[in-house]
């Protein structure tokens, strides 16, 4: 059995550093939103600024979706559709992120300054 040799275990020390930094460069990348879009079959029924603290509530086909709007994110805490992944999506706060409700036909968009964000590059 060989021996790991200086070079190996530098070459070891760089991979590792690699992997482990590109965890955290994804949040340096990742363009924050600025503006909550919500529409309901494709009409826009609020548009706002994601740093106000506000609630909002949309009437839809399965019944009320309460939407709310805390320390720049954006989540549905309440909705009678039938399946709730809407509810399940939890929070979203980056440009580019959007939670949909399929059975109501609503979509919450974020919008950000036009930069989507990196959540990956493969070679």
């Amino acid at each position: 059995m060989k021996r790991l040799t200086m070079g190996d275990a530098a070459l070891l020390v760089v991979l590792t550093a690699c992997t482990v930094g590109s965890f955290f460069a994804q949040d340096l990348f990742a363009s924050h939103g600025f503006t909550v879009l919500v529409e309901l079959r494709n009409i826009t029924v609020y548009k706002g600024n994601l740093s106000e603290e506000r609630k909002v509530t949309v009437h839809a086909t399965y019944g009320d979706v309460r939407i709310q709007i805390h320390e720049g994110k954006v989540a549905v805490v309440h909705a009678e559709c039938p399946n709730k992944v809407c509810v399940r999506t939890g929070w979203r706060g980056l440009a580019g992120e959007s939670i949909i409700c399929v059975p109501n036909r609503l979509v919450i968009r974020i919008l950000g300054d036009g930069a989507t964000p990196v959540r990956g590059i493969t070679g």
